[in-house]
């Protein structure tokens, strides 16, 4: 039997190794922390919190839903309500142009660029609009002498489904190729009921179900080539051999292996890109506050807030609420004390406006300053790590997590790289 091994256990870790382990391959996955890596939940005073929100984009036209099919994973979704979607704008809330409806009705563009800017979707999804290569979204939106206002929109929407501050960079190629998918959708956000952890502990079921191995707590720190297979140890010096494995580990952490000179080489430059960034603030409150609204998208600081229990009570004790605020950075001023500072006087000035009272009823609280989100941003200059090296290496090696090529972003992109690789590798054998 083909013994494969998985370094991580990560989303995409777990997600590559139970696909694996179905097709009947002998699977070792390796994690040196928490199994789930960033898809993790806490739970404090009964609040569920998650690392970042549990949201999938463009569930309908996800890899994820192959994933859920694919494994029979027992997942309920709860799916985003467009008309509670508000922007903050001009001082006041409007409705969010996540949709028709929503496009109609919102004031953040008027009648005549709503015109433009629906066109604008038409040539995404028709394929009349491409992007050009090597040029920004923001330059391509120049040359074409785009409305401001348009623009602004279509730069909003970059920013609130790739978290950065900075949408202009995102290649024009990849914007389009994104947003010609989401576009489509039906389902434009959905979270998983109960949160990320669901997730991890279906795809642990369906990896030791199919008698797949999971060495917890075990970091491997070395890594060597031994007649065309591979040998693992981790820093007890016990050690694995296997046939095949797979990285589901950041660059910047796989960098700290001791590697084949070839790996190492392969994923060197990788390790010095930007990652997406956001400071999240986590709040439980009780009793509840009702609001009109289950998200604001403060369009001037670029940061959101998010009722999440109102897609998911189970994860707030009864009459109790989870709001979560996820404010984008700028990677240059990250370390900077007062930035971040004000960012979170940023967070409490949106809660103070549209959750008035939420101070009286805090029960409990959680702030990650530094959050990673992506672990290599999409901007001009930074590409994504490939699934594989070459056609040679492809055979035994590859490479999976939201840094590599794949559909989507963020999370997206740990499902799709775990699938192709699954994939590629089951084709070979049937070959």
């Amino acid at each position: 039997m083909e013994t494969v091994a998985v370094v991580g256990g990560g989303l995409a870790g777990l997600s590559v190794a139970a696909l694996l382990a179905r097709q009947g391959k002998q699977v070792h996955l390796y994690d040196a922390g928490l199994l789930g890596g960033r898809a993790t939940s806490q739970v404090i005073k009964g609040f569920t919190f998650n690392y970042g929100a549990h949201a999938i984009y463009g569930r309908d036209q996800s890899i994820l839903r192959t994933i859920i099919k694919t494994l029979k994973l027992e997942i309920t979704w709860l799916d985003f309500s467009s008309t509670k979607a508000k922007y903050e704008f001009a001082g006041h809330l409007t409705a969010a142009p996540a949709n028709a409806i929503g496009l109609l009705k919102t004031e953040v563009i008027n009648g005549t660029d709503k015109l433009r800017f629906t066109w604008e979707v038409v040539k995404t999804v028709l394929h009349l609009e491409r992007g050009t290569p090597d040029v920004s979204i923001g330059q391509w939106l120049a040359q074409e002498k785009v409305e401001t206002d348009v623009s602004r929109l279509m730069l909003d929407l970059a920013s609130s489904n790739f978290f950065t501050t900075e949408p202009e960079n995102i290649p024009s190629v990849v914007y389009f190729d994104y947003y010609r998918k989401l576009f489509r959708t039906r389902k434009p956000v959905s979270y998983i009921a109960g949160g990320w952890q669901v997730l991890i502990t279906e795809l642990e079921r369906v990896l030791q179900e199919n008698e797949g191995t999971i060495h917890r707590k075990t970091k491997i720190t070395a890594i060597e080539e031994i007649e065309q297979r591979y040998r693992l140890r981790d820093r007890k010096k016990d050690e694995w051999t296997v046939d095949r494995i797979i990285f589901a580990l950041p660059p910047r952490d796989m960098r700290k292996l001791a590697l084949p000179v070839p790996i190492q080489s392969f994923i060197e430059p990788f390790a010095y890109y930007e990652p997406v960034e956001v400071l999240v603030y986590d709040v439980g409150l009780s009793p509840y506050i009702q609001t009109p609204f289950s998200y604001v998208y403060d369009r001037t600081h670029q940061l959101f807030v998010t009722d999440l229990s109102h897609y998911d009570p189970s994860i707030a004790p009864k009459n109790g609420q989870v709001l979560q605020v996820v404010a984008y950075l700028a990677h240059q001023y990250v370390g900077n004390p007062d930035y971040l500072t004000e960012k979170v006087d940023q967070i409490n000035r949106l809660l103070d406006q549209h959750y008035p009272g939420w101070r009286d009823r805090l029960t409990v609280e959680r702030t990650m300053k530094r959050a990673i989100v992506q672990e290599i941003k999409w901007k001009m200059g930074q590409i994504a790590l490939p699934c594989f090296m070459n056609e040679e290496t492809g055979r035994t090696v590859a490479f999976v997590g939201d840094w590599c090529e794949g559909e989507g972003q963020l999370s997206e992109l740990s499902f799709s790289s775990a699938y192709t690789v699954a994939a590629a590798w089951e084709q070979k054998n049937a070959h």
